[in-house]
């Protein structure tokens, strides 16, 4: 399984390294259809039982740092933020751009890779990440499960991650290459975890519909 684990992780780098030799910092470089709809997507994060407020943050798959950015336009005043992205050209970008910042720093992080619990950050995010479809190389409910359980491994307080819905939206067709997640499945096991959930299935599609699970420990 760490095999399969390492293949897919180079097959992500592989696949973000092109995009950014192509378009350099864009968001559709990370996948993201503009920049509204990224807004939109983070606006989502900031539900009122999280307290964002003199919180360490770890944004796992964190691009290029914007989700710091929207933060610090809208005067979410935290104490640190930790990026975290498996691509070491999305890292350097992410440096660059934020090397004045005291607040941030950016690491090249797999958090596929299994490691002793190791909390970093009271609230973490992870947004955009569980979206690409497996196409059958791994069952794409196991991979983001794992995923999830290593991600609440680094935080103390919450983790907030999103998912493409398999509630579609009629006014956009279903793409193969990506996944849709059915909200009944990730809530459940969400509360295995023993957990206080919130599960946020309201916002308007990007333009595909998506949710967004808030997992509290």
């Amino acid at each position: 399984m760490d095999k399969l684990f390492k293949s897919i992780s180079e097959k992500m780098i592989t696949r973000y390294s092109d995009r950014y030799k192509e378009k350099g910092y864009d968001v559709t470089t990370l996948g993201w259809g503009d920049v509204d709809q990224q807004i939109l997507r983070f606006a989502q994060t900031l539900e009122k039982k999280v307290l964002f407020e003199d919180k360490t943050i770890l944004d796992i798959g964190c691009g290029f740092g914007d989700y710091y950015d929207f933060l610090k336009v809208n005067e979410v005043s935290i104490r640190e933020y930790i990026g975290y992205d498996v691509n070491p050209d999305l890292i350097s970008e992410a440096q660059e751009r934020h090397k004045t910042n005291s607040k941030t720093r950016f690491e090249v992080a797999n958090i596929l890779e299994d490691r002793e619990k190791n909390v970093v950050a009271n609230i973490g995010v992870m947004l955009g990440v569980l979206n690409l479809n497996m196409t059958g190389s791994i069952d794409n409910y196991e991979y983001s499960k794992k995923i999830i359980r290593n991600a609440l491994d680094l935080v103390d307080e919450c983790l907030i991650v999103d998912f493409l819905s398999n509630k579609l939206s009629p006014e956009y067709p279903k793409e193969d290459f990506v996944f849709y997640h059915d909200p009944a499945i990730m809530l459940d096991f969400a509360l295995s975890l023993g957990a206080e959930v919130v599960l946020k299935h309201d916002y308007p599609p990007m333009p595909q519909k998506e949710f967004m699970l808030f997992i509290h420990k």
